[in-house]
């Protein structure tokens, strides 16, 4: 798939991670301080970037800023391996990510906990950043790069560093996973919820986020734009409401988590299956993976419950 348009000096790429489409998409600004790359994936897709640049006439050298949606390594993980090929680069990232991208140390013992053996394959290298490329958000802000402004607001829920951006000149919300995952030119909107910080009410109120900016189009780096944002907006609130009640009401039920967990990635298979061609419900079922959002849901209700 080659680079994709989103508006004035804007465009998007599918980095094709593991040679699948639609998974992952990486978006790129024009500026006068030079690219400005939104969620630039793992390392293991660095040369689909790469060729992706090449397609526009540009390098990583013409690179100047990644920004960030959050630190997970499928949106993070190659920003240290750019930044040790180009020290220019700078790193925006929000205030609870930044010190995970200078020592990953913990960051990497969690995911390996998880991936185990597959992690190499999956993500490749995530190398820390030089704290001097660092720029830490914590929402408000306005960015700069020469005539090109973004606003940043705070974002949480998926994840409690999660920041979003506003490029007023294309009029696009860069929103991470915050408004869930819909592949361009569908109508279905999966919530991503894996452990460990979901946070139902913080995510409701991130959703009222973006809504009051009133964007053109949000863009998800799961995976491209949507034009229909009011739409989008509404069933993701009512898909995460419905989501988090099915799991409440499986915990009260009682039983094992992991058969919970199956059944619950067996009702959304069949929702995503009545909606979505046959072609791209591989991608929705591989990427979202439900039944680690049931054991995400399932932390935040427990949670919720020891804190009562």
């Amino acid at each position: 798939m080659p680079p994709v348009a989103l508006g004035p000096r804007s465009w998007f790429t599918d980095l094709r991670y593991l040679d699948a489409p639609n998974l992952i998409a990486c978006g790129v600004l024009e500026s006068d301080a030079g690219l400005l790359l939104v969620d630039p994936g793992p390392a293991t897709t660095r040369a689909a970037l790469e060729r992706a640049l090449a397609d526009r006439g540009a390098t990583l050298a013409d690179v100047h800023a990644i920004l960030l949606t959050h630190i997970h390594l499928d949106h993070a993980g190659v920003t240290g391996s750019l930044v040790a090929a180009h020290p220019a680069i700078q790193v925006f990232v929000h205030e609870a990510g930044a010190p995970h991208l200078v020592q990953p140390d913990r960051l990497l013992q969690s995911a390996r906990r998880l991936y185990g053996a597959m992690m190499d394959r999956l993500w490749g290298a995530f190398l820390a950043v030089p704290a001097r490329n660092v720029h830490p958000l914590s929402g408000g802000e306005t960015l700069s790069f020469g005539e090109r402004t973004l606003a940043v607001a705070y974002t949480p829920g998926h994840a409690r560093h999660h920041v979003s951006y506003l490029d007023r000149a294309s009029g696009t919300a860069f929103a991470g996973d915050t408004a869930g995952m819909r592949i361009h030119g569908t109508d279905y909107v999966l919530p991503v919820a894996p452990p460990p910080d979901i946070d139902l009410p913080a995510w409701r109120a991130s959703l009222d986020t973006l809504r009051a900016w009133n964007p053109d189009r949000l863009f998800l780096t799961h995976f491209g734009p949507v034009a229909d944002v009011e739409p989008h907006l509404q069933a993701m609130a009512a898909r995460l409401t419905a989501w988090g009640d099915a799991v409440r009401a499986s915990l009260e039920a009682g039983g094992d988590d992991d058969a919970h967990a199956t059944r619950f990635r067996e009702a959304v298979a069949r929702e995503v299956e009545a909606h979505v061609p046959p072609a791209l419900v591989p991608a929705y079922l591989r990427f979202g993976e439900p039944s680690a959002s049931w054991h995400g849901l399932a932390r935040y209700w427990r949670k919720h419950a020891e804190g009562r």
